[in-house]
């Protein structure tokens, strides 16, 4: 077993690990490629090969570095996610030019993962410039993107391009039927993710994410009064406060961990504020994935309902609920509604990225989409 296991079979990915392999390492990568062909997942190989004790180079997958990478909750491997729209330049010269300057805590290397690397304003950019030009031996940048034209040609200039194909529906479902998901459910989670592995994943496997996917759902057919809209949208943001908690209660987990291994040692306490720090943003990403995720689901449904009624429904991505997709498109709304609702949710999930007041933007979506498409009267959903 190794690190690359858990990655779909891809012959760029197999490259990307004989290259680590032979220690012939760039220190700067840019990994391009649609959305599902397992840019994140690929990252995080690198990082635990890079550092794995047991195999080094190759990454066996089972030890605490290997464990703990792909948690991430290793010292030496540092996520740079956006915060809102944008990965703003104090993010960079405050979490990652000091961090890079400094050699490793535990591990060969310190790698840092920017993911959506071409969210980095101009200024941030030009910031990370210097570093990627003049970088530490023991430092390993891996940028990731799907939108290669927003990065600044002097930072594609700086790294190593790798480009990794998108994985196919088919692929996704015999992937997850490998790791024990029945056909009808691996199928679902393929169609949900859109091609993303990570995403179908977590569909499949994580019982908080099928439960909340389950409530998001739900609402549509419970929206029949001004009273129903607003308690929709509350229970959307508990969901999304919900998953915050959880995730802080794993992170005092990894700032126990940080400690055992560290103890009071040189650089403690920069690691803790540097882990801080990241806690931080990453407790805001939590919030605006599931808020997302619950304005994208809503969209998928009626989308669907769209699809369903000009006869696609090969094209059906809510593939569990197809009798209630049918109940809406025999019902009498306007397809222009169900168009409106979906962009009313995209500019939701716009202004969310903008630090919008999240019940006021939630309330307002769910009151406009009762407006729009109150839900079937129970005699149209038995016609």
């Amino acid at each position: 077993m190794t690190i690359w296991d858990s990655l779909h079979e891809s012959a760029t990915a197999a490259w990307i690990a004989r290259v680590i392999s032979s220690d012939e390492v760039a220190h700067a990568w840019l990994l391009l490629g649609p959305r599902g062909s397992g840019k994140r997942i690929t990252a995080q190989a690198m990082a635990a090969a890079l550092n794995c004790p047991v195999a080094p180079g190759t990454g066996c997958g089972e030890c605490s570095t290997c464990l703990r990478t792909l948690r991430r909750r290793h010292p030496d491997v540092h996520h740079i996610v956006p915060e809102g729209p944008l990965i703003p330049v104090d993010v960079i010269r405050e979490s990652v030019i000091p961090e890079a300057a400094r050699s490793p805590f535990e591990g060969r290397r310190k790698v840092f993962i920017i993911e959506e690397a071409d969210r980095m304003n101009d200024p941030a950019q030009n910031a990370l410039l210097k570093t990627l030009e003049e970088p530490q031996p023991d430092t390993v940048f891996i940028l990731i993107s799907d939108k290669e034209e927003d990065l600044l040609e002097t930072i594609r200039s700086r790294c190593r391009v790798v480009r990794l194909e998108a994985v196919s529906e088919e692929r996704i479902v015999q992937m997850l039927q490998a790791e024990g998901v029945s056909e009808s459910d691996a199928r679902l989670a393929a169609r949900l993710s859109e091609g993303d592995v990570e995403h179908a994943r977590g569909v499949a496997l994580d019982e908080a994410a099928a439960a909340r996917r389950n409530l998001w759902t739900g609402i549509p057919a419970r929206l029949l009064s001004v009273v129903d809209a607003l308690d929709a949208a509350e229970e959307v943001l508990a969901e999304a406060r919900g998953a915050v908690r959880e995730r802080e209660a794993l992170q005092k987990a990894e700032v126990i961990e940080l400690a055992e291994a560290m103890g009071e040692g040189r650089g403690t306490a920069a690691a803790r504020n540097a882990l801080a720090k990241r806690h931080k943003r990453e407790l805001r990403r939590v919030e605006e994935e599931v808020l997302g995720e619950a304005l994208q689901s809503l969209a998928s449904f009626y989308r669907d309902v769209l699809v369903l009624r000009a006869g696609g429904a090969g094209s059906v991505v809510n593939v569990d609920l197809m009798d209630q997709l049918g109940w809406w498109a025999n019902s009498g709304l306007d397809d222009s509604a169900l168009v409106r609702i979906m962009e009313r949710c995209a500019e939701a999930r716009a202004a969310l990225g903008r630090n919008a007041n999240q019940l006021l933007a939630l309330e307002s979506t769910m009151l406009e989409i009762l407006k729009l498409a109150p839900a079937p009267t129970q005699s149209v959903l038995s016609a």
